[in-house]
């Protein structure tokens, strides 16, 4: 329950009030002061200090958001004269025995930190303490300052003439206690974001929250952590773990959920765990939220709990930030951005204690907007956007599952889009067709339904072990079907990383073969192209934001790109244990890597690169209001519509795919060893065979093949400088430069056209010299920015609107 104060405590007589619960608190409302009463009991006791920005910027590029949660500490109080120090314990180091001294002479060989040290003003004859606590509360816990001065906005600190505690929301329950503050950092606001979400960036006011929050009891059973899990988890060294096992200890990140029954297959549970919805969630949003968010329902019916979770909407009045809650917030910005779940969870088992989803209002706009490039519903007799919203709130739903999946304990399970999206942790581009006219189908863009890996997953961290079989026997059982059901885990390092190698782990990919899904991405993505017209954007849009609507149309196979650039000296792996049933690894064969070559080939081809010149007719200079921002193309040709800025993008990320260092490096050595695989040299070949110019006629299609033979001249000179390629790669790459310069035009001399190919030959053979002979480069230009496709939005700078 919730302890109120009293009517008279602020009365004209009264200048203190007491607000009982986990800590008491004494308030002096007038005085702005809070002070805390720790009993006796609680000193040395050890508890949960949580702090977390209650109202935030609205940047999605400074991360500041309503709703962030920070670190969680286990803190304890200790006195110390006349000093009581709030001390953070250090877990990451720990000793489980038997033997006092053993536990002591751990604990004091690794540091700890004093969060905050506290005067002691009085000291009861019940033993009590009590501190005046205002100037804890009013320090920059979440670290506002630092991370605005960090991103280079200004340099920020803490202003206390600015800063108040926040009185309405400040309560006190039996295993929480909650204080908020009105927290302001003040500095010279000089950067663009800051500027563009504050009325004043010189003085940035935001509330934070400080929980002081019970440990739970210890009946919780901590489940160990297994790579192949997919399962985030928690990891500390035990210094009393014999000789001959692991000195690191692990355990994965899940609620605890208990059955009513522990002998039954099947039994409601102990204690449901229950989502709820943030009120400030319009609708349809709401209800596609609470949908997708209920998909989990059947993972944790199959783990054997019946009606064990459950997402509803929020109860009139609750704070989503109490630890009482798990709580899905719809989180605004002034731009697009991430969406994330995140967790309170006790750092010494894993234990979740509450699940928080922040939901970037914007994102959704992003989905809306690949759909009308593709389906151009304006049209002035039948205008639909119903198919878009619809596509739209499937995302949303989607979306809901995917970050509740976070705070349930899963990671990311990014090899899943192959098996038929056997996951809503994996990243979904949205898989869409033509019918036979033409037209975009959108009805399967998105599952509606969690998938089989999930099921597999849940099962894995919740499920109840059966009387009298061992844990780990149970858990091994468990994977080993879940791999013989045909599914791998393969995660965010391995996804992400620039020369990722894995064939199947990529985000917002779609397909069980990415170079396959990359060639009917480019027909659909032709097709539509050369119908986009002004049917784009709805009457009364500026006609120079048609530009918003085809950058997500002519890029919507940049993903696609990069996953099957991995393809390319790519190797099949998982996260095999010793003795388990998960395949060796093993290199791709040849025939996968030479078509996947064929399909980035294929996307280079100048019919792919041009944009049809009755879109480019469309494209004004942007109007007032309306300026240019980084969800629109690059221009090197002033305020006007560049029609060579979207293939230069498109050259910049395919070449930069396949010719990175780690990539070039596996190639090489790939045939090495097995001769029938394709090698660096190989690929380098095929590229200046497909990108190197031949002639010249003065058009624009002939202008888009010079520009892709300087952007490979362009990224060989950078791999071959690369301090990460080995000494063949960069070999290589020096011979076919200069192989390049020294290539000369086949037609005659004396036409304009051919004497400008030949300036552009003497330009790259300039360029090559000056590279390889370690001077200064000729002619190199600057990359121009490919615009923003992961969700984040638009620059203010430039742009007060946003889709």
């Amino acid at each position: 329950m919730l302890y109120f104060f009293s009517a008279a405590a602020f009365g004209q007589q009264e200048k203190k009030a007491l607000l009982e619960g986990f800590i008491p608190l004494e308030i002096e409302r007038q005085a702005g002061k809070i002070s805390l009463r720790i009993p006796q009991e609680f000193l040395e006791k050890e508890f949960l200090y949580v702090n977390s920005l209650a109202a935030g910027v609205g940047s999605n590029d400074l991360g500041l958001d309503r709703g962030q949660l920070g670190k969680t500490r286990v803190v304890a109080f200790q006195e110390a004269g006349k000093k009581l120090l709030l001390i953070e314990k250090n877990y990451g180091f720990r000793a489980y025995s038997d033997n006092p001294a053993e536990l002591k002479a751990v604990e004091d060989a690794f540091a700890q930190s004093v969060v905050f040290g506290f005067d002691i003003a009085e000291r009861s004859p019940d033993g009590s303490i009590l501190v005046d606590a205002t100037a804890f509360y009013l320090q920059d816990a979440h670290q506002v300052a630092r991370k605005l001065t960090d991103a280079n906005q200004g340099r920020y600190t803490v202003d206390a003439s600015r800063s108040a505690l926040h009185f309405p929301m400040v309560k006190n329950f039996p295993l929480n206690t909650e204080v908020e503050s009105i927290l302001t950092v003040s500095g010279e606001g000089k950067g663009s974001y800051i500027r563009s979400v504050s009325p004043d960036a010189d003085h940035i006011t935001v509330r934070q929250r400080h929980s002081f929050i019970a440990l739970p009891d210890a009946n919780y059973q901590p489940r160990e952590f297994d790579p192949r899990s997919g399962y985030f988890h928690i990891s500390y060294q035990d210094y009393s773990s014999p000789i001959n096992s692991p000195l690191i200890k692990k355990y994965i990140s899940r609620h605890r959920l208990e059955k009513k029954d522990p002998s039954a297959a099947r039994s409601e549970a102990v204690k449901p765990i229950v989502y709820y919805v943030d009120r400030g969630t319009p609708e349809p949003i709401r209800s596609a939220l609470i949908e997708g968010g209920n998909w989990w329902a059947e993972a944790f019916d199959a783990a054997g709990f019946v009606n064990a979770f459950r997402v509803e909407l929020m109860p009139e009045g609750a704070d989503p930030l109490d630890v009482r809650y798990h709580v899905i917030q719809w989180v605004h910005r002034a731009t697009r951005g991430w969406s994330y779940g995140s967790s309170i969870r006790d750092p010494r088992t894993g234990e979740i204690l509450k699940g928080h989803v922040s939901l970037g209002s914007l994102r959704v706009r992003q989905d809306f907007l690949i759909a009308q490039g593709l389906a151009q519903p304006y049209d002035a007799e039948h205008p639909d956007e119903n198919p878009l919203l619809e596509m739209a709130l499937a995302r949303l739903r989607q979306l809901s599952a995917h970050e509740i999946g976070h705070t349930i304990g899963l990671a990311h399970a990014y090899a899943s889009s192959p098996s038929n999206r056997a996951s809503v942790m994996d990243y979904p581009y949205p898989l869409i067709t033509l019918d036979a006219e033409g037209k975009p189908d959108f009805s399967n863009a998105y599952e509606q339904k969690i998938g089989a890996w999930d099921v597999w997953a849940i099962r894995y961290g919740y499920e109840t072990v059966p009387e009298g079989q061992s844990e780990s026997a149970h858990l091994k059982q468990l994977l080993e079907d879940t791999y013989a059901d045909g599914h791998t885990f393969i995660s965010d390092t391995d996804a992400r990383h620039p020369s990722g190698s894995h064939p199947q782990a990529h985000l917002w990919d779609n397909g069980d073969n990415a170079a396959e899904e990359l060639m009917r991405m480019l027909q659909i993505r032709k097709q539509k192209l050369a119908t986009f017209s002004l049917n784009s954007i709805p009457d009364g849009t500026p006609e120079a934001q048609l530009e918003e609507v085809l950058v997500p149309l002519y890029l919507m196979h940049r993903y696609q790109l990069e996953a099957t650039s991995k393809l390319i000296g790519g190797l099949d792996y998982t996260y095999k244990v010793k003795g388990d049933n998960q395949r060796i690894q093993a290199r791709l064969d040849a025939a996968t890597q030479k078509k996947a070559l064929e399909a980035i080939l294929a996307s280079l081809q100048v019919e792919q690169l041009a944009l049809p010149e009755f879109v480019l007719e469309r494209i004004p200079p942007r109007p007032m209001g309306y300026g240019r921002n980084r969800e629109t193309f690059p221009s090197r040709n002033g305020l006007n519509f560049d029609p060579f800025a979207p293939a230069e993008n498109v050259l910049d990320l395919a070449l930069g795919f396949l010719l990175e260092s780690g990539r070039a490096n596996r190639l090489h050595q790939q045939h090495l060893f097995e001769a029938s695989l394709p090698s660096y040299q190989d690929v380098v070949d095929a590229l200046s065979d497909a990108l190197v110019a031949r002639r010249y006629s003065a058009t624009y299609a002939d202008e888009l093949q010079v520009l892709a033979e300087h952007k490979l001249v362009e990224h060989l000179e950078r791999i071959a400088a690369d301090p990460g390629s080995s000494p063949s790669v960069q070999a290589i790459s020096r011979g076919k430069l200069q192989e390049i310069a020294l290539i000369q035009t086949a037609e005659k001399k004396g036409s304009s056209e051919t004497s400008l190919l030949a300036l552009h030959r003497a330009l790259i053979r300039d360029k090559v010299t000056h590279f390889l002979s370690e001077k200064m480069p000729v002619g190199r230009r600057s990359t121009l920015k490919v615009p923003d496709g992961a969700p984040i939005g638009s620059d203010e700078i430039f742009c007060d609107f946003d889709w």
